[in-house]
């Protein structure tokens, strides 16, 4: 008889809880919608020891967006990136002479690589001291 009132009661409350409207929240707030504007920016800066960097980006209001940046450090190595992105999606184009690098066309992005400077390839070729040290 115990069980029975039991299982009687929870039938109820469960009957009770699931019986019970479904509210769903409303939101109060509206979306805010942001419409593209256009703007330029740049800047360029040098450490004074050879090395430099700058980049210039300019959008035109309706979402398409040029620029180009790129460094010089003091080995004479290089890389300029020049960019637009819009509704085609984004697409680079890249000119380096940084060892390693390869023409190629990969992800919307063409590399146009040139031979690293001979300081640069002089660098690669230095002996790298190693440090034997006993274990202990």
């Amino acid at each position: 008889m115990f069980h029975l009132l039991i299982v009687g009661s929870f039938c109820l409350l469960a009957a009770t809880t699931l019986a019970q409207p479904i509210v769903e929240p409303v939101s109060l707030v509206q979306p805010v919608v942001q419409v593209p504007r256009p703007y330029t920016y740049g800047y360029e800066f040098g450490d004074g020891l050879g090395m430099s960097q700058y980049r210039q980006e300019a959008a035109d209001g309706t979402g398409a967006v040029r620029g180009s940046y790129g460094y010089v450090d003091p080995f004479g190595l290089t890389r300029k990136v020049e960019y637009n992105a819009g509704a085609d999606g984004f697409k680079a184009f890249i000119r380096s002479n940084e060892p390693g690098l390869a023409n190629q066309d990969a992800a919307d992005a063409v590399y146009v690589v040139q031979p690293p400077p001979p300081a640069v390839v002089a660098q690669g070729l230095r002996p790298v001291p190693v440090i034997v040290r006993p274990l202990k």
